[in-house]
């Protein structure tokens, strides 16, 4: 056997072994975990799980209509994610795309959700601790924190953020480098997940980085003069174009409103959502601790 079989062979066969220690089906909670339950069951081996209706004693939960956050932000400064086609931080061809970053009224977004534009969409999906820092006055119906994983993860999150969108708007997979605690509090949102073995397989590319801007009402892209490694693997409409990741298992969960997802650091995610759903995550930074 040539020495290329053999070394597929073995990475097939540690991909079986790993997916088989994984549960089949991403575990599903009635109440939350105490914080030793959080850090051996699920930080320690690495797996996600949902907490059903995890959020629901929340103001937000309630409170959180067009009319409340009209109220509540109307004038409200926001760095809202626009693109032609709803992907942003995704690939186009041989480019990889970010999102103009345009800065609009809460209302002014707002509108535009009820009355979308057809070829424009809008995302509020800027990761940088958002919801404390552009939308504080929304802080008062939420948790700062998670209770029960702030014990376990002995820390506070580094960034809390404000999620909203037009339901064209896709996250393309990825993964991420911190502790991900998602919530929703309005609509839905669908998750696709493939543990970290996924980075053996994964059909990593290098692409030209770019961004989208506007001018004269039109969509143009400029080259940012960088490069970006990223996986141009779409899991709803390529699983025959990259058999090797059937290899590796897949998850499929829809949160609703109410539900909250631990999803690991270095979890692959690919996200969709209901229009005009609304979340906030929290981001706890472990990879020295890992």
């Amino acid at each position: 056997m040539a020495e290329k079989d053999k070394q597929w062979d073995c990475m097939k066969y540690f991909s079986n072994e790993y997916c088989d220690l994984l549960p089949i089906d991403v575990p599903v909670l009635d109440e939350a975990p105490t914080s030793v339950e959080f850090l051996r069951n699920y930080v320690s081996p690495n797996v996600p799980f949902v907490l059903k209706k995890g959020v629901e004693q929340w103001p937000a939960f309630r409170k959180w209509n067009d009319n409340y956050l009209r109220n509540r932000l109307h004038n409200n400064k926001c760095t809202v994610a626009v693109t032609p086609n709803g992907y942003a931080d995704a690939v186009l061809g041989d480019k990889f795309m970010l999102p103009e970053e345009r800065i609009m009224t809460f209302n002014e977004f707002l509108d535009e959700m009820n009355c979308p534009v057809h070829d424009r969409v809008l995302y509020l999906q800027k990761q940088n601790n958002c919801l404390v820092d552009e939308f504080s006055c929304l802080m008062e119906d939420v948790d700062s924190h998670i209770p029960w994983a702030t014990a376990a993860l002995g820390d506070l999150p580094e960034a809390a953020n404000f999620w909203m969108g037009d339901s064209r708007a896709v996250t393309s997979l990825h993964k991420d480098h911190y502790e991900n605690i998602y919530c929703v509090l309005r609509g839905l949102k669908e998750f696709i997940l493939y543990p970290p073995i996924l980075a053996a397989w994964a059909p990593y590319k290098t692409f030209r980085k770019c961004q989208y801007y506007c001018e004269d009402g039109e969509f143009k892209i400029k080259d940012l003069d960088d490069e970006v490694k990223w996986i141009p693997f779409n899991p709803k409409l390529d699983d025959k174009k990259y058999p090797m990741v059937s290899q590796i298992k897949k998850y499929h969960i829809i949160l609703e409103a109410g539900d909250m997802l631990y999803l690991p650091a270095l979890w692959f995610h690919h996200v969709e959502q209901s229009h005009a759903c609304i979340a906030v995550n929290y981001c706890v930074n472990l990879s020295a601790w890992r």
